[in-house]
């Protein structure tokens, strides 16, 4: 048995308690060309046929799949009745639910959260079809409740995943920060960075940022043919992925002129309150807090200092994808829409990231991953305290 499988499971079943919701029912075909996000967390593994996995709140798991999935599911051993079908499923699943009897039926769906989204429109109106002149008819409801919550309350094992994928992600930087040199271009350390991360057969959580100087905008999976320069600063945005749960982390390296000894008083002064601010919002990240109120104390002390506000969210949830769904450490923006107002959780993770660009020196940014605890925010990323300069 998937030990971890079976947690999330046993995870799920406590949240229907919690949230008062009879049954959730994850619906799936074809997962391996269009995956339901939610499949990973409790099912783990592809169907072919149209397929029905339901955890209910007297703790049943009930796996409905074609014929042919049958022994894999009974294989990966945490669902209590693996059922096939040959012909239809109609008739089986209604004769499922009629003995559940649930009041609630909870289905992928959600307006706000993408990882809550996963059942495709074609299946949920197969659905009603299914369900049409049946007292199942008129009582589907969003899974969005359980889904966000079961997704960001990371159990011990994924925490120490993502933790791993933490300390994999800053050898690399360390040992990149060994080769680094003037002359050195973004794609010359794309390579180098891919390789090391091969070698160790693993990929990339996301295609890294390489900003050399201010050569090329900020923004995402960037790296180009421009080459390092003394006086400029080398920021780097990437992660890797660790038996399934993600890093995201930044770092930044100054290049000395000639007859410099430390970074100009600008630098410094920009990293220091960049690595200032990441402290302070970490030691705030408790159970309880809204994500747009600590944004708002990041945004604030930032603009006293006299810096212009960064343009995205203070923090993003981390696990299985880097963008985790749910709360988000996010000013009240309309894009952001109702997840600045989620609050903490003990064992969500999230990232803590910003920047202030330097003319003609380059993006001062970093980035740190966090578990919320009572005590406020665990480093699960080794914080990059000073500014390394070569």
């Amino acid at each position: 048995m998937d030990k971890l499988l079976a947690a999330k499971s046993d995870q799920a079943v406590n949240l229907l308690k919690k949230l008062d919701i009879d049954l959730w029912m994850i619906v799936g075909r074809e997962s391996s060309a269009s995956p339901d996000p939610a499949l990973p967390l409790v099912v783990g593994g592809d169907v072919v046929w149209i397929s029905f996995f339901m955890f209910s709140s007297s703790g049943k798991r009930i796996a409905l799949v074609g014929n042919f999935d049958v022994p894999m599911f009974k294989k990966l051993g945490h669902f209590s009745q693996v059922k096939g079908y040959t012909k239809g499923v109609k008739e089986d699943l209604i004769h499922i639910l009629l003995k559940l009897n649930p009041r609630k039926i909870a289905i992928n769906y959600s307006l706000e959260d993408p990882l809550s989204d996963g059942l495709a429109h074609g299946l949920y109106l197969h659905l009603l079809q299914m369900f049409k002149g049946t007292r199942f008819e008129g009582i589907l409801v969003p899974a969005e409740p359980i889904l966000s919550q079961l997704r960001a309350v990371k159990l011990p094992q994924e925490i120490e995943r993502i933790q791993k994928a933490c300390d994999i992600t800053q050898k690399l930087f360390n040992a990149l920060a060994k080769k680094v040199g003037p002359g050195m271009s973004g794609v010359e350390i794309h390579d180098l960075l891919k390789k090391k991360v091969r070698s160790k057969g693993l990929t990339f959580s996301f295609p890294p940022t390489i900003s050399i100087g201010t050569k090329a905008p900020l923004g995402h999976s960037m790296f180009t043919e421009d080459r390092l320069e003394k006086g400029e600063i080398l920021h780097i945005d990437m992660g890797v992925i660790y038996e399934g749960f993600c890093s995201d982390m930044q770092r930044l390296i100054y290049l000395l002129r000639d007859g410099e000894s430390k970074p100009p008083k600008k630098v410094q002064a920009a990293f220091d309150t960049i690595s200032g601010i990441i402290e302070e919002t970490a030691a705030l990240a408790k159970p309880g807090v809204t994500g747009y109120s600590l944004d708002r104390i990041a945004r604030d002390i930032l603009t006293d200092k006299g810096y212009p506000e960064y343009q995205h969210a203070l923090g993003h949830q981390l696990g299985r994808f880097v963008h985790d769904g749910g709360t988000v450490l996010a000013p009240r923006w309309e894009r952001y829409g109702k997840s600045p107002y989620g609050r903490l959780m003990e064992g969500n993770v999230f990232t803590l990231e910003l920047e202030i660009v330097l003319k003609n020196i380059g993006v001062v940014g970093l980035e740190e991953d966090i578990m919320v605890t009572a005590e406020g925010g665990r480093f699960l990323s080794k914080p990059q305290r000073s500014l390394l300069c070569v």
